[in-house]
């Protein structure tokens, strides 16, 4: 009876034991988790040339000791810029890492509402060697933007910290991305790119208001100012890097030009009319144009919508 007994108390703890070999194994297969966390102290400089900017931030990294050695936390990289960085406090005991960074950061930036556009600048890091089977990050939510941070031409819009996963053929990696929105101040961008091509468009227009016999001085108005918006064309995309797509800047122009186009071939008409010795013809011509120009600006704006 006691061998019984002593053989079923065997079988019970060679199962109890499997039975935690098991669960064990199943969590070993659970990847260590790291919470990483971003307090942005400045944007330096946004160079929308060369698509890079330089921020000044802390970086920190938040985890279990018993799970991962203080050195393997280290063994970091950013995706998107190769910044300085100086290590401000590290205790594996207590499972912390921080770092001071300040450093050129890149991303390619999206210029198709310019000069109204909006542009999120990114910090981006990846463990070295250990992928997203063994580590995986975890945004911290204390995560912030300090009060103090104030960039010249832009505003500062929404921030935020997240984690994705990307993938390098068969093997994915834990990404940690903290992101800030600069948005340009809608009033300045108006002021600054709309409202001087919009007085030199006027301008130009004044031509319909000058008698059809004063042909040369209508096709000189038109002439220089059409000049003038050109060069108001190039001085306002030079601060950007060029495209292989239009920015609403373009579109704009593209309109302008459209209005430029009318106003010249109407006023050249106009003129082959007056050499013809037909006057009345010229002014009744000269009527209808400008009658048929606020369609002409109307249709352009709701293509400007619709694209």
């Amino acid at each position: 009876m006691k061998i019984k007994q002593l053989l079923l108390f065997a079988l019970m703890l060679f199962f109890l034991s499997l039975l935690m070999i098991s669960v064990k194994a199943e969590s070993s297969l659970e990847p260590t988790k790291v919470m990483v966390g971003v307090w942005l102290v400045n944007v330096e400089k946004i160079d929308l040339a060369a698509s890079s900017y330089r921020l000044d931030f802390y970086l920190w990294f938040r985890f279990n000791s018993s799970e991962i050695g203080l050195d393997d936390v280290k063994e970091f990289e950013f995706v998107n810029g190769y910044p300085t960085k100086y290590e401000v406090y590290s205790s594996e005991e207590h499972g912390y890492l921080e770092y001071r960074v300040r450093g050129d950061f890149i991303k390619t930036f999206d210029f198709s509402q310019y000069p109204f556009e909006a542009h999120t600048l990114t910090v981006e890091l990846e463990h070295k060697n250990l992928n997203a089977s063994y580590l995986s990050f975890e945004a911290d939510p204390t995560s912030n933007v300090d009060e103090a941070v104030n960039v010249a031409g832009w505003e500062i819009g929404g921030f935020e910290a997240s984690v994705t996963e990307h993938s390098y053929g068969d093997e994915a990696y834990s990404r940690f991305v903290f992101s800030i929105t600069l948005k340009r101040p809608v009033i300045s961008s108006f002021i600054k790119s709309v409202l001087p091509i919009a007085v030199i468009t006027t301008i130009s227009l004044l031509a319909f208001a000058i008698s059809p016999q004063n042909f040369a001085q209508r096709i000189g108005l038109g002439v220089t100012t059409l000049m003038s918006a050109t060069a108001f064309h190039l001085a306002l995309l030079s601060g950007i890097p060029p495209m292989g797509y239009l920015t609403l800047a373009d579109r704009m122009m593209l309109a302008i030009y459209a209005i430029f186009l009318y106003n010249l071939s109407t006023s050249v008409y106009i003129m082959k009319l007056v050499d013809a010795k037909k006057t009345e013809d010229a002014q009744k011509f000269n009527k209808k144009a400008l009658k048929i120009l606020p369609i002409i600006i109307v249709a352009l704006i709701i293509a400007q919508l619709v694209i």
